[in-house]
């Protein structure tokens, strides 16, 4: 019966069908098909497990910060959050490049979301970089390669996701995100810098420091925000839900009181766009809790661990093998699918091994953030060729040495964990 629903849900993801739609219809279908044999599953289940599925506290925190970095990107935030990088870094070799891998890593600590930093900062940066005359490949590539950073560094969309599903601490995540992000984040400058070196880009002429007082002051209260929001998380004050919300009053009133550049005409479009990005991925969460509850009920995690077990105990061939198989998910799935299809599957084998689930939460959300530079289905390759006006190959020729620094950086946090889990240990306490 695992072919069975398996098989479904490939066919019609390979038919163009979204991922959540695959995985309810397939669901659908094993029920029908259970009935037919005589295993009567009532059709009810389904809704049932659906609103079970999503009927999460933790779960709300997703919409929320989805809204805090559109109110953010509204409010004038970011083009306060530019000025400061520039002002900080602009005047090092790589230039523009630099700023953008700075401005990514503090939009970060906002949104936790690849595509909203990719959106925000490349409206902005690609016309800017294009200007100082970068080529308008190399300048979407690194903003999408910064981009990269965003669900690494917390808050983050997928840790949340991940803590909902497989019960791992959000905050050890959010922690233990923090050094390989960046890590990451200097990985790319450096990745810049060598490349402006070769091509001789421009760089800008180093700020006064009345500048950069100028620019700090300015952009002081939203650098503030993440710190706030992170925070309250890690110490326990309030869940990530709670800090979400305290994040989108703050995003809200730093907008429309503090900068004035937010007016209440823009709510309705913010919370229709903020409605369809964060309904997608309830949908999808809805109908994996139906496909999970079926592959659970045939068994299937055990069947995966004892074979596992049977062809390797170390725990680190395990871990390259799942970095190679996400890696692969990510050039055809999206993150999010690939998220709700894997770690419910995927984090009992690990345990059974020995792998620390929070260091495996930070490595698949790594992981699928660089998919989403991968071709055919690179969400963000589509976007950055979209706002440098060039095709989508251009782009991803562009990307390529970033590419090659971003997987050897998930290795380096993959035989490394310390990377990871020294944070988290040292902040709340090694775990019991």
């Amino acid at each position: 019966m695992l072919t069975l629903l398996f098989g479904v849900m490939l066919l019609f993801m390979f038919l163009g069908m979204d991922i959540g739609i695959s995985m309810g219809v397939a669901s659908l279908v094993y029920i029908l098909v259970k009935a037919v044999t005589g295993s009567l599953l009532p059709l009810m289940i389904i809704p049932q497990k659906m609103v079970n599925g999503v009927d999460s506290f933790p779960l709300l925190a997703v919409p929320l910060f989805m809204l805090m970095g559109e109110l953010m990107n509204r409010g004038g935030v970011t083009l306060r959050l530019v000025r400061f990088a520039r002002a900080l870094v602009g005047h090092i070799t790589g230039g523009l490049a630099n700023v953008v891998v700075v401005t990514n890593m503090i939009m970060a600590g906002m949104s936790g979301s690849a595509i909203a930093d990719a959106a925000a900062t490349g409206s902005i940066l690609v016309p800017a970089m294009k200007s100082a005359g970068y080529p308008v490949a190399f300048s979407a590539a690194v903003v999408g390669a910064a981009s990269t950073i965003g669900p690494i560094i917390p808050p983050s969309i997928p840790m949340i996701l991940i803590g909902s599903m497989v019960e791992v601490s959000v905050g050890r995540m959010f922690l233990g995100g923090a050094i390989p992000g960046v890590l990451i984040g200097i990985a790319l400058m450096g990745t810049s810098a060598i490349i402006a070196r070769r091509k001789k880009f421009p760089v800008e002429p180093r700020a006064t420091w009345g500048e950069l007082l100028d620019s700090t002051r300015d952009a002081f209260l939203a650098l503030m925000i993440p710190i706030i929001v992170v925070g309250a998380i890690v110490s326990g004050a309030a869940t990530p839900t709670e800090a979400s919300m305290v994040g989108v009053w703050c995003a809200f009133l730093l907008g429309f009181l503090v900068y004035g550049e937010l007016k209440l005409r823009d709510i309705p479009q913010i919370l229709a766009r903020t409605a369809v990005s964060s309904g997608a991925v309830m949908l999808t969460v809805a109908t994996a809790t139906v496909f999970g509850w079926i592959a659970t009920s045939e068994r299937l995690g055990p069947v995966l661990t004892q074979w596992v077990l049977s062809v390797t105990h170390d725990r680190f061939t395990v871990l390259l093998l799942l970095q190679v198989l996400l890696l692969i998910l990510g050039c055809l799935m999206e993150p999010i699918p690939i998220l709700v299809l894997i770690v419910p599957i995927l984090f009992p084998v690990t345990n059974a091994l020995g792998i620390n689930p929070v260091h495996l939460g930070v490595l698949v959300t790594i992981n699928i953030t660089i998919g989403m530079l991968t071709p055919p289905v690179g969400l963000t390759l589509f976007l950055m060729s979209a706002i440098g006006k060039i095709t989508i190959l251009e782009v991803a020729r562009a990307i390529v040495p970033f590419l090659v620094v971003l997987i050897a950086s998930l290795f380096v946090v993959t035989y490394v964990p310390d990377l990871v889990l020294w944070l988290p240990n040292l902040v709340m306490g090694a775990p019991k």
